[in-house]
């Protein structure tokens, strides 16, 4: 049987309540409490469109995805069944591009961790940067179990966080606590047109991005095929129902224009309400998210890049885990030391490499939601429908970047980076059947030349 088997896992480490504060830890990060200001400036209020339609097709990406799973055991995580399905082509444009989008992602929460420490402990920033990759390498590296259980506390942290928001802002609304001119009390809902809403939505899908951490981390269960189906039927409707009430809250208590890009309009809200010591509670949720992502950043990268290793696709030796635990040391540690270098790019490269990475994860995480529901209708021909308006849906936000302007850039990159990737696959298909060749010759008799 396979490593990664959906019947057979060799730890069997994580229960169900792990598995679902895994799956709400991968998307509750920075991107949520900091980066949901860039897609209230891009679309306004109609982001809360945005945010329903990224969160429609999150949800029938995620049963489309879990339906794989059952369908085709003993083939390992999802970026293994789309290779199966489609061709190892798929597979390696899936893998790579997964895997690009976690080590920018990890770049990120690293950089965001090192800022929120800084003001905190006396120590240089690259080293803040070091010790906090390091903690989460280290957890990652002792035990799954361990890893389950800090993960746990901390999306426990995150999503206690965001229902007392909620309570607070319904509070203050219901109190007529607002701030005149908010986004529905006055003004258009959709300042930017309505080609905005779907511009949006890979900002909003990378936010949201990290709800398959569950699948992988099922893996490790007792239970697998059984606490997969669990994910399928209820975290996608939480995250929407979390993302969307936030999100209505903060635009009922703050005119839209008054959110920066790059702020938390969590904190925002906070101190319009005059919250006492809202800073410092925000920084303690928001440094809990940072880890967070980063303990299930690691843990379902790694995880893949051995799917990947496993395939074909990436050094031979990234194959191997620990005999006892079954955990993917070697790359656990190559994926931390990606995420460190793309890190140092931030200050060596910001505007060249850097800003390439960010630039393309939303293009690739479209991409790789498209693989998954393409392998799906290849896969079956019986109950195509939803499958097939979940494709329709991907491929209209795709459009809609094209359309949009401010988008059209990070379209295109994406859309080259993807031609780089393909490329490179020829790349290694090519040598890969030289080295075949090469040991399928027979050796030449004894005193004559090789041809």
């Amino acid at each position: 049987m396979a490593p990664g088997s959906i019947d057979s896992t060799p730890a069997a480490s994580l229960r169900i309540r792990h598995i679902t504060m895994i799956s709400l830890g991968g998307v509750m990060g920075a991107g949520f409490f900091i980066g949901s200001s860039g897609a209230i400036a891009m679309a306004g209020p109609a982001v809360l469109l945005s945010y329903a339609f990224a969160g429609i097709l999150i949800f029938f990406v995620n049963l489309i995805l879990c339906d794989l799973l059952g369908r085709t055991p003993h083939r390992g995580s999802f970026v293994s069944q789309v290779g199966h399905i489609l061709g190892p082509r798929y597979g390696f444009v899936m893998g790579w591009t997964y895997l690009l989008v976690w080590i920018t992602t990890l770049a990120a929460e690293i950089m965001a961790a090192a800022s929120l420490l800084a003001p905190l402990v006396p120590l240089p920033y690259w080293l803040l940067e070091l010790l906090v990759l390091a903690s989460m390498t280290a957890l990652n590296l002792a035990s799954v179990r361990g890893y389950g259980e800090t993960e746990y506390c901390l999306s426990f942290t995150k999503v206690a966080a965001v229902v007392i928001f909620i309570l607070i802002g319904a509070i203050a609304l219901a109190t007529g606590h607002h701030v005149p001119h908010a986004a529905f009390l006055g003004g258009s809902l959709f300042p930017h047109g309505g080609v905005a809403i779907l511009s949006a939505v890979p900002i909003v899908v990378f936010s949201m991005a990290g709800t398959e951490i569950g699948t992988i981390a099922a893996l490790d269960s007792d239970q697998p095929k059984k606490n997969i189906a669990r994910l399928a039927r209820t975290i996608a409707i939480r995250l929407l129902g979390f993302y969307l009430s936030s999100i209505a809250v903060i635009l009922c208590l703050l005119p839209w224009q008054n959110i920066a890009p790059g702020h938390s309009p969590f904190l925002q809200v906070l101190d319009a309400l005059r919250i006492p010591f809202a800073d410092t509670l925000m920084t303690i949720v928001i440094l809990a998210a940072v880890l967070s992502t980063l303990n299930s950043g690691l843990y379902a990268s790694s995880r893949i890049l051995r799917d990947v290793a496993l395939a074909g696709n990436a050094p031979a030796t990234l194959r191997a885990t620990a005999t006892a635990s079954g955990i993917p040391h070697r790359a656990i540690l190559c994926v931390a030391a990606a995420s460190a270098a793309v890190a140092a790019s931030a200050i060596l490269s910001p505007t060249v490499v850097f800003a390439f990475l960010i630039s393309v994860v939303g293009v690739f995480i479209i991409a790789g939601n498209m693989m998954i529901v393409l392998a799906r209708l290849y896969l079956v021909r019986d109950g195509r429908r939803a499958a097939i308006l979940t494709l329709a849906g991907l491929g209209a936000v795709l459009v809609a970047m094209a359309v949009d302007p401010h988008a059209r850039h990070e379209l295109a990159l994406g859309v080259v980076a993807i031609g780089g990737i393909l490329m490179l696959e020829r790349i290694v298909s090519a040598l890969r059947r030289r080295a075949v060749k090469g040991r399928a010759l027979p050796e030449p008799a004894r005193g004559q030349s090789a041809p």
